[in-house]
């Protein structure tokens, strides 16, 4: 009846690989009205093709067939990742302890000597499908406990307010990036962006809408990272973006877009929407004056970020570059510069 759970057990799929169809027949007999499924194979290697095609609960196996004999059968289906977790009895007339010994190593779980008691055999089977069912439920139990943990380890690297990077996971990044980068010679570039006079927007608007503000700021900053760069909040309204295999003048037009973004959108649109700016600060190794550890680099972003805001905020602004880099610095100076006025060296400000 539809909408009604059956309390009939499950049915189970039983191969039986024996070259005897006596022993076949003899088990389908005796399992009539039992939830098995009988499955007969002949030979070895007819068996070894059936439980693959079949997926079997369940495998009854002589051992001494003309083909392949039972051990290697067995050696075979526990090599197979599809029927490796499949329970083996090993049925045969042997009272040998060294083809005992044989079968257990190649994989079988159990072994019954012929002739056997069907009874026996019968609780055997129950008790190879009840241990089959408790490790199904327990590779299901770690499965999900692995996908919790993963997605555990994943939040714990995301800031619960804007959805980006935490700092703890931006500093991993920037160490293992660093590391990269030194050992290939890879340029690596670091934007540090601060939204302009944000505090304003928690005194006379409310926290609340300072933490949106922050949220949409984290959307304009994300929207101008690339697939292979980090975007993260650093601290308060203080945001980053690593920047792999970058150039100095790339990340100042990066930082740019991301400065001429804000500039353009309307925060908070339907709660009287507020217009902001934002200040950026870039550091990049080689090349930025005094960079020559990750925290070195993680220093003069914030050094070149303390420079726009002291000198009329919206702006971009660069660790300067030491007389070896001189030539390379004038022309991201003016690539930079030809892109959008208001990025600026500490060399364009001292000239």
């Amino acid at each position: 009846m539809d909408g009604v759970a059956s309390d009939a057990p499950a049915r189970r799929r039983i191969l039986v690989i024996d070259d005897d169809p006596e022993t076949a027949r003899l088990l389908s007999s005796w399992f009539t009205g039992r939830p098995y499924d009988i499955l007969t194979a002949g030979d070895g290697t007819s068996g070894i093709e059936a439980a693959a095609r079949h997926n079997p609960d369940l495998v009854l196996l002589d051992l001494r067939m003309p083909d392949i004999d039972g051990i290697r059968v067995a050696r075979r289906l526990k090599e197979a990742p599809a029927t490796r977790a499949v329970p083996v009895i090993l049925l045969t007339a042997s009272r040998d302890v060294d083809d005992k010994v044989e079968a257990f190593t190649a994989g079988a779980d159990d072994y019954v000597t012929k002739p056997f008691s069907f009874p026996e055999i019968d609780a055997r089977i129950l008790g190879m499908l009840h241990r089959r069912d408790a490790l199904i439920s327990l590779e299901a139990t770690i499965r999900d406990l692995q996908a919790a943990n993963s997605e555990l380890e994943h939040l714990l690297t995301l800031d619960d307010k804007t959805g980006l990077a935490n700092f703890r996971e931006f500093r991993r990044k920037l160490r293992e990036e660093w590391q990269r980068s030194e050992r290939y010679g890879e340029p690596l570039t670091l934007v540090l962006l601060d939204l302009d006079d944000f505090k304003r927007i928690n005194d006379t608007r409310g926290h609340p809408a300072g933490d949106r503000v922050l949220r949409e700021f984290a959307t304009l900053v994300a929207g101008g990272a690339r697939s292979t760069d980090l975007a993260a909040r650093y601290g308060g309204e203080e945001f980053a973006l690593v920047l792999p295999h970058t150039e100095l003048d790339t990340g100042c037009r990066v930082a740019d877009r991301v400065r001429r973004a804000v500039e353009d959108f309307r925060f908070l649109a339907d709660e009287g929407p507020a217009r902001l700016t934002v200040s950026a600060g870039v550091a990049t190794w080689p090349g930025s004056e005094g960079v020559v550890s990750v925290d070195d680099r993680g220093r003069a972003a914030p050094r070149a970020l303390s420079r726009p805001t002291d000198l009329g905020k919206t702006r971009v602004d660069f660790a300067p570059r030491g007389d070896a880099g001189a030539l390379s610095l004038a022309r991201s100076s003016a690539s930079a510069r030809r892109a959008s006025p208001h990025v600026s060296s500490a060399a364009d400000d001292l000239a």
